[in-house]
């Protein structure tokens, strides 16, 4: 079974998003935009449910200052997703 959690900054700590949204309106002229958030998804493959509880609050977020949710929280805007190629390493 696949678990999925997905990991957003807190409000007031979100200072990616809020230089990816700036950048947005300002260097791609996207004036349209009015908000813009990045939530982090993890795939956690064959974990038994209190190692993913543990992994959770140490290895994937940090409690204090992150959000975490199992579903994808509902949006009203266009959902744009990123991931790396094959091979590729992210650091996360």
């Amino acid at each position: 079974m696949v678990n999925r959690v997905y990991v957003e900054k807190k409000p007031g700590l979100q200072n990616e998003a809020n230089a990816l949204f700036s950048e947005f309106k300002n260097l791609l002229g996207i004036k349209g935009l009015k908000s813009l958030r990045i939530l982090n998804r993890y795939d956690l493959e064959n974990i038994d449910a209190k190692v993913l509880e543990k992994a959770i609050s140490t290895v994937l977020s940090e409690p204090q200052l992150d959000d975490v949710y199992t579903e994808l929280p509902a949006s009203k805007g266009l959902v744009f997703a990123v991931e790396y190629l094959p091979g590729q390493f992210d650091q996360r």
